[in-house]
């Protein structure tokens, strides 16, 4: 018997000993995973012709490193200067979509389901490293409601499985919660606002509600785009509202922001998704639009709204502004702003130049 006893004493110790150097291994696997990842967000930022996806993978990398000392360092610095990206959008917003998820901005999810875990436990790290930090807090109450969207999957509604919606309604009554349970500083903050309005949109709110709540965050954060994006989206046909509506809203948006920005958010929220169709159909103010493009890219001037202001400008037929901003392309174009599709560039910069020709002017004249 004390033989047996020894023998599988040993054997335990053993099979313990095993276990551990298997949990390490997949520790250390798992942890090379996260760093791999890590690296190529650091590459995929300088990949992606977007400056919000830029801004966004900079910050994830920042996240996922547990770098919390710059997160903090940068939205202290965002908020005392109102800083912006290269393309005119804030950097508390592009942090926002970095560490929790992008809300209402629409930039790509490159995770697994596992790095979302990872993601959430560095943010709750994050908010125990700086319990009084507004933008951890916010952050991490915001976590939930792009883990849900991840959960359910962007198609429509038909192609969702009943677990992804299941999942996606449950993480969503969570991130109300959440939200709803911070403190009153945190519920200034424009992130906090951004959030509360997808909550708003998700569950249903009516006209009233939703636009107290939109009315009161445009009022403090005017120049935080992602508040009007968001309720362009609500407005939308799409969604709760009609193309009379969206007109409406667009313009209550605008009169928000038109003494700092002219009409610069004119044209924002009629270059975003929910308001594509009503451009085509004609039913968009071209010269305000135009001023407003101008004006962005005088005080913005990144490729990528000089591209998306070069194809806007097409589709409206202004050849003469196509032809001068094909000169500040200077024949680079960025595809993901012709539709992905650079036949489609070739064929406006084709049709400025014919335009332009000395006899079809005259023919025109």
């Amino acid at each position: 018997m004390g033989d047996d006893r020894a023998h599988y004493g040993t054997r335990s110790a053993g099979m313990e000993v095993s276990e551990m150097r298997l949990s390490f291994a997949r520790h250390a696997a798992f942890a090379a995973v996260v760093s791999l990842f890590t690296v190529g967000l650091a590459l995929a930022q300088f990949d992606s012709p977007r400056p919000f996806q830029r801004a966004s993978d900079e910050y994830l990398a920042l996240l996922m490193k547990g770098s919390y000392d710059e997160l903090e360092r940068a939205a202290n610095n965002a908020r005392k200067s109102a800083a912006t990206i290269s393309d005119g959008q804030s950097v508390l917003a592009a942090l926002y979509g970095g560490t929790s998820g992008c809300v209402m901005s629409g930039c790509e999810n490159r995770l697994t389901d596992e790095l979302w875990k990872v993601r959430g436990q560095k943010l709750a790290e994050w908010r125990k490293r700086y319990p009084d930090s507004v933008t951890a807090k916010v952050a991490l109450a915001r976590f939930p409601l792009q883990y849900g969207w991840f959960a359910r999957g962007g198609g429509l509604s038909r192609t969702v499985s009943d677990e992804g919606r299941a999942l996606f309604r449950e993480r969503l009554r969570k991130a109300h919660a959440d939200l709803d349970g911070l403190d009153a500083a945190a519920k200034r903050d424009p992130g906090w606002f951004e959030a509360m309005l997808f909550v708003a949109q998700h569950e249903g709110w009516p006209k009233e509600r939703f636009d107290a709540l939109y009315e009161e965050a445009a009022r403090e954060h005017p120049l935080y785009l992602q508040i009007h994006f968001a309720g362009a989206t609500y407005y939308s046909p799409q969604w709760y509202g009609s193309w009379p509506e969206l007109r409406s809203f667009v313009e209550r948006a605008v009169g928000h922001t038109r003494e700092q920005l002219g009409e610069t958010l004119y044209a924002r929220l009629n270059w975003g998704p929910s308001t594509t169709q009503m451009f085509m159909e004609g039913q968009v103010d071209w010269p305000r639009m135009r001023s407003g493009f101008e004006r962005m890219i005088r005080d913005y001037p990144d490729p990528w709204n000089t591209n998306n202001y070069a194809k806007f400008a097409c589709q409206a037929q202004d050849w003469p502004m196509v032809s001068k901003l094909m000169v500040l392309i200077d024949g680079k174009p960025l595809a993901d702003a012709w539709f992905r599709d650079l036949q489609v560039y070739e064929s406006c910069r084709a049709q400025a130049q014919q335009a332009g020709s000395p006899i079809l002017r005259k023919f025109r004249q």
